[in-house]
């Protein structure tokens, strides 16, 4: 009997998409990625105890297999010019600079995940940014990073392509925005027309609830938020990570939330990565087309 093809992966190109070669034939929004939340705020990169929400960088982050990173821009200390737009973590409220308590500069961080994907071509790459400054600027540093070009834009309504269509076309990174649509830069998508998300950093593990927090809960893209705030300091709760990250609670959780909402978690934002097992719950997710189906031991995952 002959060997056929696959449609979508020719005989020269049998790389995997995401974690899997059955993942290339999915819809954007029928896989699940692993994700970060504020990516860039890591010990390791300076930021201090307070402002950080990992212990490991985005690198690292990426060479585990998170393919997702929500991230913040802000104009620098220093200067409102685009080209030292940086990203940082905190809050203008309380009389300090969010780029106080660290920040990498942001054409230097995109350039590294240009450098990434240009290592693992047939993945596709999610950023959500939360945004402090104009879109103008965002546009600069995508376009100096590289990472313009790579650019998804998806017309709101519309079925999202298979991964292997995104790689296919080159435009295998998709951006979101906290911030409404401008038809000027149609490759920054307003996240809550295109998706949904949960709530986010509650105090109590009981709190955290399937239910729509923000967003169109019509559309198919959406993030599972995953952790906690310490109750007296408000800040990221790393005491908790270990739980709420473990395989058997986050892939139950995302369990009970796709039946509840009849669509697989598209994000699986976590703090304290480097404690859990995201990665790995996030390509058992991928192995199964329902969420009755047999769960996937943490065991016959791979980690990337």
């Amino acid at each position: 009997m002959p060997v056929t093809e696959s449609p979508s992966i020719s005989a020269d190109n049998q790389s995997p998409c995401n974690g899997s070669v059955e993942n290339c034939d999915k819809e954007y929004t029928n896989v699940t990625f692993p994700e970060t939340h504020n990516a860039h705020s890591s010990l390791d990169e300076g930021f201090i105890v307070q402002s950080a929400n990992h212990r490991l960088n985005l690198s690292q982050q990426w060479d585990a297999g998170f393919r997702a990173f929500m991230l913040d821009i802000h104009h620098s200390k220093f200067s409102n010019s685009s080209e030292n737009a940086s990203f940082c973590h905190g809050s203008y409220d309380i009389g300090f600079h969010p780029c106080a308590y660290g920040s990498i500069n942001a054409i230097e961080l995109l350039s590294t995940i240009h450098e990434k994907m240009n290592s693992t071509p047939n993945d596709v790459v999610t950023l959500l940014l939360e945004v402090y400054v104009p879109y103008s600027h965002i546009s600069f540093v995508l376009n100096a990073s590289g990472l313009i070009e790579h650019s998804h834009v998806q017309t709101l309504g519309q079925s999202w392509p298979t991964l292997q269509e995104m790689v296919d076309a080159e435009k295998n990174l998709v951006v979101f925005i906290e911030g409404s649509a401008d038809s000027d830069y149609p490759f920054l998508h307003d996240f809550t027309e295109h998706g949904w998300t949960t709530s986010y950093g509650l105090g109590k593990i009981a709190d955290m609830t399937c239910d729509v927090f923000r967003g169109d809960s019509a559309q198919p893209v959406w993030h599972m938020n995953n952790w906690l705030s310490n109750e007296q300091t408000g800040l990221s709760d790393y005491a908790r990570a270990p739980i709420v990250n473990h395989y058997d609670f986050l892939i139950n959780r995302s369990i009970d939330c796709w039946e509840q909402h009849g669509v697989r978690p598209t994000f699986i934002a976590v703090d304290w990565w480097t404690d859990g097992s995201a990665v790995e719950v996030s390509h058992a997710l991928n192995r199964m087309d329902h969420w009755s189906d047999e769960v996937p031991l943490l065991e016959t995952t791979d980690s990337r």
